[in-house]
């Protein structure tokens, strides 16, 4: 009997644990049906994704230009976004601007993979890739500083019996912006002036003004785009009328830009070349807001028998605005430079003043030889090689920093990507420095070629288009 009763307590307790195993199997089944279904979910966002068509890294860094590797690569790159000022001097919207964009590539771990830290460098250096000057670009220069050489084939750098300026004023209301606590539109009637104070006895300056009524809002842009004004016409300096004309406008509205360049030809109709030195200075601080056409009028203009020499002033301008006025410049038969500064501007209105000086001295026979000047001397200034690439050289080094040190302070990318990006900016400013060297050099080499042979090697060097 106790045998019989061992037996069947055995049985019992089998059968319950084969029950209990029984009953844990469903749970089993459930759990691994539960984690196939979030794989299988998994699977399908990920799928989604692709069908979205969320880039790769790689297609990503296909999207962007490659990094310039030669002295003609930067020089024909295009300007970045956000070039062309310090990334403190950016208004708030575009630093959060910069920032953004590159906070849209993925995030960047504590061991990124080379393309990762591609990605990122490409995208950096799209967005402040800084506007290096071209020897082919700025060749009026050489020219302008040749005044009055036999060398110079170009009728526009011949001395004539007189000389006629005419400075075009940009007074749209975002002339009204500070540059080292003074506004812009100050700043530009201090150089306009000073450079007029300094002409000579017999040279004649005139001054319009564009964008100098209404204000910068929708409902005034017609009345805006229509000023228009010779606020001093052509005639000698005379400093209590200038002094005036300066007096009567103030920043206000919109920029009508390619009728600035009309009016300007129409003042200067009279003029014509065969006997008449004329200089044109157009001091924009932003690009057409009109829906005129600066390029076609400035072309015009070139083809006009009044021949002017045409300067086009950027006045701390951005990389859009600078696109725009050296298409202007160039359809102009002109040059293009870029002042951030009063000190920059002045330099600039300073060719003028060299062309009035050698024009006096030619009137009172005191040039003798013209050509005597050493092309090495001069083709070293183009266009000041030196501390223009540098500037521009140390702007693109720390402009690139300052949006990535801000998101690796968010953790957006981690500190050891931060560091190799940062390594990756001083190893481009070395190079882009030994870029300048070289280029500096090739010039020193043509120094003793008449200018035509220079012209045609300079082009043909800087000017091939890159892809």
């Amino acid at each position: 009997m106790g045998k019989k009763l061992q037996r069947v307590l055995i049985f019992l307790l089998a059968a319950i644990f084969l029950s209990a195993c029984s009953e844990d199997k469903p749970d089993s089944d459930s759990k691994k049906a539960s984690n196939n279904e979030k794989e299988t979910v998994a699977d399908q966002q990920e799928s989604e994704k692709e069908k979205e068509g969320e880039p790769s890294i790689e297609e990503l860094l296909a999207e962007l230009p490659k990094p310039s590797e030669s002295v003609t690569e930067l020089v024909n790159a295009e300007a970045g976004e956000f070039s062309g000022k310090r990334f403190d001097d950016l208004t708030p919207e575009e630093q959060k601007g910069a920032v953004e964009r590159l906070r849209e590539l993925p995030e960047l771990g504590k061991d990124p993979t080379e393309q990762e830290i591609e990605l990122y460098w490409r995208k950096s250096l799209a967005l402040f890739h800084e506007d290096y000057a071209n020897p082919a670009e700025v060749l009026g220069v050489l020219e302008v500083e040749a005044f009055g050489s036999p060398d110079i084939e170009d009728e526009r750098f011949q001395f004539k019996d007189n000389l006629n300026v005419e400075i075009l004023l940009d007074a749209s209301g975002s002339m009204a912006n500070q540059i080292d606590g003074r506004s812009m539109m100050d700043i530009a009637k201090g150089s306009i002036k000073e450079f007029a104070e300094s002409l000579p006895e017999g040279a004649n300056i005139a001054l319009r003004v564009y964008g100098h009524l209404g204000t910068s809002s929708n409902q005034d842009k017609e009345l805006s785009c229509k000023s228009n004004e010779l606020v001093y016409e052509m005639n000698s300096y005379n400093a209590e009328a200038l002094g005036k004309s300066l007096n009567k406008f103030q920043p206000a509205g919109w920029t009508p830009l390619a009728k600035a360049i009309e009016e300007a030809k129409k003042d200067l109709s009279s003029y014509k070349s065969d006997t008449n030195t004329n200089i044109i200075y157009l001091v924009s601080d932003g690009v057409e807001t009109c829906d005129g056409d600066p390029v076609t009028m400035a072309k015009s203009l070139a083809d006009s028998d009044i021949k002017p020499i045409v300067n086009v002033i950027g006045f701390d301008l951005n990389a859009k605005g600078q696109n725009q006025l050296k298409e202007v410049a160039q359809a102009a038969k002109g040059i293009y430079s870029n002042a951030r500064n009063q000190e920059q501007l002045n330099q600039e209105l300073d060719r003028a003043r060299e062309i009035a000086d050698k024009w006096t001295e030619w009137q009172k026979d005191a040039v003798n030889n013209a050509s005597s000047q050493r092309y090495d001397q001069l083709l070293s200034d183009i266009p000041r090689m030196g501390s223009e690439w540098s500037e521009a050289n140390m702007y693109e080094k720390f402009n690139i920093r300052e949006p990535l040190r801000v998101l690796r302070d968010e953790g957006h990318i981690s500190r050891e990507a931060f560091q190799l990006l940062s390594d990756k900016t001083s190893e481009r400013f070395s190079k882009v420095m030994d870029m300048n060297k070289q280029i500096r050099e090739e010039l020193r080499s043509l120094a003793n070629k008449n200018f035509e042979t220079v012209k045609e090697e300079i082009n043909k060097k800087y000017s091939e288009n890159v892809n």
